[in-house]
């Protein structure tokens, strides 16, 4: 019964994931000089915290795969769904087991160079390398934003009781020590 429970859970918390990462993609932005910002990014990351890496995965992939159907940029929604799944998989990978802040660091940083590496590649392809290499430097303010509110998002939250519980509650038996058991993480 309890293997079955956590499964729920887990999924249950994949599904809550999808769904904030498509909001907060879709209707949370801030304008800059050349287009916006979101909070997306920034669940992602939290995605990549709390869910084992797959279910990281699927929560950043389909969220932010959808909020680009909803914004009509459907040429996009391929793109974004292997981006930010790629994203969440660098992150968990680095960071899910081991949460310390030079890991999630790493992490977010790696994934973001990929993330902007991938769109600029189909960019690049699409609409031609110029276009391309002239929106590069912008493309990094959305990592940028993503790591400094999702890293102080992440490490707020791993003092809270009740979300190391619920991590460790969801995560496979493998994982499940990693958080609770006085590993310093800040």
């Amino acid at each position: 019964m309890m293997k079955r429970n956590s499964n729920v859970k887990r999924i249950t918390i994949t599904a809550l994931f999808t769904a904030v990462i498509f909001i907060t993609t879709s209707f949370i932005k801030f304008p800059i000089a050349f287009g916006y910002v979101h909070l997306g990014d920034v669940f992602i990351m939290l995605a990549s915290f709390m869910l084992p890496p797959f279910y990281a995965v699927i929560a950043a992939a389909i969220g932010s795969m959808f909020a680009d159907l909803l914004a009509g940029f459907v040429i996009y929604m391929p793109i974004t769904f292997f981006a930010k799944g790629v994203m969440a998989l660098i992150v968990s990978v680095i960071f899910y087991k081991k949460n310390t802040l030079p890991r999630f660091l790493l992490g977010a940083l790696v994934s973001s160079v990929v993330m902007v590496l991938s769109y600029f590649v189909f960019e690049g392809f699409v609409y031609g390398w110029a276009p391309a290499i002239a929106n590069l430097p912008m493309q990094f303010i959305q990592p940028a934003v993503a790591i400094i509110v999702g890293g102080i998002m992440i490490f707020a939250l791993k003092k809270a009781p009740f979300i190391l519980h619920l991590r460790d509650e969801i995560a496979p038996k493998a994982h499940q020590k990693s958080s609770v058991n006085g590993e310093k993480g800040v």
